[in-house]
C-alpha cells in the first residue's frame, strides 16, 4: 500500500465504526506497531470545519489529563491540509444505547457492573476538576462481560470555584447537552457543576433498568419543562426487579436542585 493510500502515511483505514453529520469513527492500524487504534476523523466539507476542529482539538486537551482503564485513552490529536483527526485506544464494543435497543435483558445481566464502572471513571474525571456535560448511553461502551469504556469529551468544562463562582461565572450562553439527559440548572443556564453529571447519570441508570427515560414528551420544549418540574415516575414501575434502594438513589439523583443530589460521585 501507497502512503498516499494512507492517513499521514501513518494509518490504515481497516472499518467505518460510526458515522455523523461533522466526522466519521474509524477502526485503523497503525502501519510503524500493527496497533489497532479508533479514528475520529472530521469531514473537512462541512460548513463549520473550523469549529468542529476546534472541538475535536480541545477534547483532546481534556483527554490529555485523564489516565483511568475505564476512560478511553488518548493517542494522538493531528491537523494538516488534508486530515483533521484524533486518535485513541481502540475498544471493540457497541455503546450501552444501541445495547439497550437490542436487547436490554442483556444489559441487565451485566448492570451492576457497568453501573460501577461509569462510577469510577466518572470519579476519576471530577477527580480531575472535570465535568463531562454529556453523560449518556451512548457515550459509554461495554463489552459482552460489562467492562466499560467513557468517551466523548467534547463538552466537558471545569468546575467553576471560589470567587469566579460567588460572582456567578461560568453561566452558559447556550443551552449544550443531549436534552434527554439534561439537568435543569442546565435548562436555566448556570454553571454546570459534578451535580450536573449526577443528574445525567440518575437518566441513564433509570434507561437501563426500564428501557425507557423518565421523561418523555411531544417536543423539545415540553421535555425540557418536565425536566424543570415533574417528579420522575419509580424505575420499579417498569421493572418490579428495581429495588426500592435503587429507586431512592435514582429518586436523589434525579432531584431538580443540585445541592439535594449527592455531595459527589464517591456517595452514589
Amino acid at each position: 500500500m501507497s502512503d498516499e493510500e494512507l492517513i499521514d502515511g501513518t494509518y490504515k483505514l481497516v472499518m467505518c465504526i460510526a458515522t455523523g453529520g461533522s466526522s466519521q469513527v474509524w477502526e485503523v492500524i497503525e502501519q510503524a506497531s500493527g496497533r489497532h487504534l479508533a479514528m475520529k476523523l472530521l469531514k473537512t466539507d462541512t460548513p463549520d470545519f473550523k469549529e468542529n476542529k476546534a472541538s475535536l482539538k480541545y477534547e483532546s486537551e481534556v483527554l490529555k489529563t485523564l489516565d483511568h482503564p475505564l476512560i478511553i485513552k488518548f493517542e494522538k490529536f493531528s491537523s494538516s491540509r488534508d486530515n483533521t483527526y484524533l486518535t485513541m485506544e481502540h475498544f471493540r464494543a457497541a455503546n450501552v444505547k444501541l445495547q439497550i435497543k437490542a436487547n436490554i435483558s442483556s444489559v441487565h445481566v451485566r448492570a451492576r457492573r457497568l453501573f460501577e464502572g461509569i462510577c469510577q471513571a466518572m470519579s476519576h474525571v471530577h477527580s480531575k476538576g472535570w465535568i463531562h456535560r454529556d453523560v449518556k448511553p451512548d457515550n459509554v461502551l461495554m463489552n459482552k462481560v460489562g467492562e466499560i469504556r467513557l468517551v466523548d469529551f467534547s463538552l466537558s468544562s471545569k468546575e467553576v470555584t471560589g470567587f469566579s463562582k460567588m460572582i456567578g461565572g461560568g453561566r452558559l450562553k447556550t443551552i449544550q447537552g443531549t436534552r434527554t439527559y439534561i439537568a435543569p440548572e442546565t435548562i436555566r443556564k448556570q454553571a454546570p457543576t459534578f451535580q450536573t453529571d449526577l443528574y445525567s447519570l440518575g437518566i441513564l441508570f433509570y434507561e437501563v433498568l426500564t428501557g425507557k427515560t423518565p421523561f418523555q414528551a411531544p417536543t423539545p420544549e415540553e421535555l425540557l419543562r418536565k425536566h424543570l418540574s415533574t417528579p420522575p415516575p419509580n424505575a420499579s414501575e417498569f421493572n418490579p426487579n428495581v429495588t426500592p434502594e435503587m429507586d431512592r438513589l435514582i429518586a436523589r439523583l434525579l432531584k431538580k436542585k443540585p445541592a439535594e443530589r449527592h455531595a459527589s460521585i464517591d456517595e452514589v
